[in-house]
């Protein structure tokens, strides 16, 4: 709850900002004497104030996803793609740049975005669905050193990729280990799936939701109880419930 009070605090803050720029470069526009000046400050209000309404458009269409139920079945509206396709990324520039709520925002942009798949992708042949996981899962103690995909896990129960295993291959879909965003992206690129579910932290599902065109991304959020990249874990039954919903 305090991530999203976070989250619409600064999407309030850059917008009521956008808006008081653009109001006072509009009042020097009429102010200054000189033509090109006037005609400079114009552009630039122009564009601030179509900056604003882009903002306002996608404030409100995160407000309407978030309120949603997951399983309602709505199509998305335009103000939501608005939101995925703009604001967020729009906001998380300026977040990283006041280096504050980043982590806020991408939960909010990961919950979003998986709102807007189930409710704009159709079920999708299990063959082609394609499961992308962290390395990270794989227990740093382990002896059997996993590089070239599930099939070399021993499953000896010391981390959640035995049991990965065997989900998908009880249901038939493909699983990689990738070893960060551009491994995956080259994943995706030499596999051609029609649909992916992909685990990974806030930074690097973020980054892979707006790296990846044309192919719908549902994104699942690691645990990170020793830090980032070690010894992760995830909800095994919450990566089953995907494959379950969006298989055919």
């Amino acid at each position: 709850m305090e991530r999203n009070r976070n989250f619409y605090r600064l999407s309030a803050l850059i917008i009521i900002l956008i808006l008081i720029l653009a109001s006072l470069i509009l009042f020097g526009s009429y102010r200054l004497s000189v033509q090109y000046f006037r005609l400079f400050f114009h552009v630039i209000s122009v564009f601030l104030f179509v900056m604003a309404v882009i903002m306002l458009l996608g404030f409100f269409g995160v407000g309407n996803i978030m309120k949603r139920n997951m399983e309602s079945g709505k199509k998305s509206s335009f103000l939501t793609r608005i939101a995925l396709r703009y604001f967020i990324p729009l906001l998380l520039s300026l977040s990283s740049l006041f280096n504050r709520y980043k982590d806020d925002v991408r939960q909010i942009f990961i919950k979003a975005n998986n709102k807007f798949v189930i409710s704009s992708v159709k079920k999708v042949p299990k063959e082609k669905i394609l499961v992308i996981l962290p390395h990270c899962l794989q227990n740093s103690e382990c002896r059997q050193r996993i590089r070239s995909g599930l099939n070399e896990c021993i499953q000896c129960s010391r981390c959640n990729l035995g049991g990965i295993k065997e989900i998908v291959k009880n249901h038939g879909v493909d699983a990689e280990i990738a070893t960060g965003g551009t491994s995956a992206r080259k994943i995706i690129q030499d596999k051609k799936p029609q649909f992916v579910i992909a685990v990974a932290c806030e930074r690097d599902l973020t980054s892979g939701l707006m790296d990846v065109k044309g192919i719908p991304v549902y994104g699942i959020l690691n645990q990170r109880p020793n830090g980032p990249c070690k010894d992760t874990f995830v909800d095994i039954i919450e990566i089953e419930k995907a494959i379950e919903h969006f298989s055919l």
